[in-house]
Order: C-alpha cells, then sequence, then structure tokens
C-alpha cells in the first residue's frame, strides 16, 4: 500500500502550553463528506504502547489500493448503468498501467506522478475510465467523455485535519464540533506535506521559521546566497510551453517564492532561482532538497493545467547549485 505523510510542527511555547492543557493532538479523514472519527491520536504523555506529540510528529497514513476499470456507460436520472466493462486491474497510487488496444490491463508499474494513476489507453472508441475502491465500488465515472489513445490521469482526493482537543480513543466518534483546525489536502503532486501551529497558535503551511546561529548568518544582508535548481524534461519546450512557465510557473510555488524563471523555445532545460535573506535559514535548517522539493511540486502542478501544454512531459530535477548574488 502506498501512504501519505503528514508533518507537525510545534512552536515551544505552544508544546507547552498544550501539554499543561493536557490536550491531545488528533488526525481525522474526511469519508463520506464528513470527518466523524478519530484516526491517529497523540497525547500530551507517552506511554509504552502510545507516543506524545513533541517539536515534530509524523502521521503516516497508510492508502487503501484502488481498481481502475473502463466501461460503455449510460447515464439516466443521475443513475450510471454500465452496458459492458473490462476486468478491473488493483492499482496504487503512483502507479501507472496500460490498458491494450483488446481492452486488457498489464500488471502496474511504480513509475507514475506522487498522488495520481495513470492510465496509458490503447483502446480505442473512447472508453469511460472508472475508478473504484479496494471493495470494488465506484469512487468516479467519467460519464461525460470517453478516454482519448494516450494517457489518462486519475487524482483520488483525501483530506485530513488536524487539531488539538480534550482526549479521546483512536477510533471513538469525535464528540463535538471542533475548532481552531488545520485541513490538509492530498490532490496530486505529492504524497508529503508538513504543516505548523506557530507561536500565535495559529496553523500555517510549512515548517516553523528557523533561528540561526551560525557565522554566516551575518552576510545575508550583503551578499544573500542564491540556490539554482535546473529542472530537465523529455521533450523540447513549446512556445505555449515556454509561455506558460515564464509568467504562470511562479503562481504555482507556495512559501518558496523563485526569483527569476529561465526558459526557452527548443531547449529541454528550465532554470529556477531563488534569492534573498531568508535562503541562508532555510538552507542551514533544510538544505537544498527544499528547492527542489518545491520545484518538483510546481511543475506537477503546472502539468495539470491544460494551458500549460506540459500534459506529455516527464523531466528530472538536477541537484541544486548553490552561489552568491551581487
Amino acid at each position: 500500500m502506498a501512504a501519505e505523510t503528514i508533518n507537525v510542527y510545534i512552536d515551544t511555547a505552544q508544546l507547552q502550553a498544550q501539554k499543561n492543557n493536557n490536550y491531545s493532538l488528533y488526525l481525522a479523514k474526511k469519508v463520506n463528506g464528513q470527518f466523524t472519527v478519530i484516526w491517529q491520536s497523540m497525547g500530551p504523555v507517552a506511554t509504552v504502547n502510545h507516543p506524545s506529540y513533541e517539536y515534530k510528529n509524523t502521521f503516516s497514513i497508510e492508502v487503501p489500493n484502488y481498481e481502475v476499470n473502463y466501461g460503455t456507460v449510460t447515464e439516466q436520472d443521475g443513475s450510471v448503468t454500465f452496458n459492458a466493462s473490462g476486468k478491473p486491474q488493483t492499482i496504487s497510487i503512483g502507479q501507472t498501467v496500460i490498458l491494450d488496444d483488446n481492452g486488457l490491463f498489464a500488471d502496474p508499474k511504480n513509475d507514475g506522478t506522487a498522488g495520481e494513476i495513470i492510465i496509458h489507453n490503447a483502446l480505442a472508441n473512447n472508453p469511460n475510465v472508472i475508478l473504484l475502491d479496494d471493495e470494488g465500488n465506484p469512487i468516479f465515472v467519467n460519464t461525460k467523455s470517453g478516454m482519448d489513445i494516450g494517457d489518462a490521469e486519475l487524482t483520488p482526493i483525501d483530506t485530513y485535519q488536524i487539531w488539538f482537543d480534550n482526549y479521546q480513543d483512536t477510533g471513538t466518534i469525535i464528540s463535538h464540533q471542533v475548532s481552531n483546525i488545520a485541513t490538509v489536502v492530498f490532490d496530486g503532486g505529492t504524497t508529503e506535506k508538513t504543516i505548523s501551529y506557530n507561536t500565535a497558535g495559529e496553523w500555517q503551511t510549512g515548517p516553523l521559521s528557523q533561528k540561526l546561529d551560525i557565522p554566516t548568518a551575518g552576510l545575508a544582508e550583503v551578499d544573500p546566497l542564491t540556490i539554482t535548481v535546473l529542472a530537465t524534461f523529455k521533450y523540447a519546450l513549446t512556445v505555449t510551453a515556454v509561455t506558460y512557465l515564464l509568467h504562470k510557473l511562479v503562481q504555482k510555488f507556495g512559501v518558496l517564492q523563485p526569483t527569476h524563471i529561465t526558459a526557452a523555445v527548443g531547449s529541454t532545460k528550465l532554470t529556477v532561482k531563488f534569492a534573498g535573506p531568508r535562503v541562508h535559514e532555510i538552507l542551514a535548517a533544510f538544505g537544498t532538497d527544499k528547492y527542489e522539493t518545491a520545484v518538483g511540486n510546481a511543475l506537477s502542478a503546472a502539468k495539470k493545467d491544460k494551458l500549460s501544454d506540459l500534459q506529455k512531459e516527464t523531466w528530472t530535477v538536477s541537484e541544486s547549485t548553490v552561489g552568491v548574488s551581487y
């Protein structure tokens, strides 16, 4: 089974306050449109079989396998009828599977995109794609249009909420309407996310700010470091793709905002540069991996946008280079 990971940082002052309140840290998953049952909990004091929450906490949630299938679908009065369908294939998020021209699925491969299921379709006549849960119950049926020859992407969406509250056992029904919650959504592109509970008692995206205590920290104002990330595409970039990357890609970044993006028509290279005083503290706390992940996530989000002309692209992100801007 695949897994989705949520990293939760808690400010040290809030850590003490929540433990003094004897509050526990909870995780719940949205099921059938509601948060009803506590999935995981961490108490204020560790026991032999139950860890407590600390400065950094990791929730690792196993994601069940899915099934993919196709069919000839009719829809009337809101109900869906399958006139014919194939043999379903078990698959996990992040995997790809070939549907051949005879309507048979091959074995899935672990070469897909994080958080997505991709069908390499060779079956003509636009079959309607079906996504089912691990018990064979349909989750999504494309009744509007069938699959073209080529790739069809399915993105199961998982939504979680995290909060502090009085003690309850894992697996019990949430006893009341909770407040001050963090919501984490996995909708393709990544299977790991980070949130923080800051000193003001507010949830924020990403890790807590880190205080720097290194000799070079004072240089950040006069000669800030730069981090350069290189992405290499499988295919040469089109005019449409380059226009999008230069003008729209910056909108796909979160907290880490690039200062320069460079791409050229006919090239397979994209260069993304980050600069500014904060580069010092982020680099010291997390290394260059954080910047490479940010670029990869932004490109994955751009690929989903039909205006980007990146739907058939794949890429590799090279190890970042560190320099100094003048």
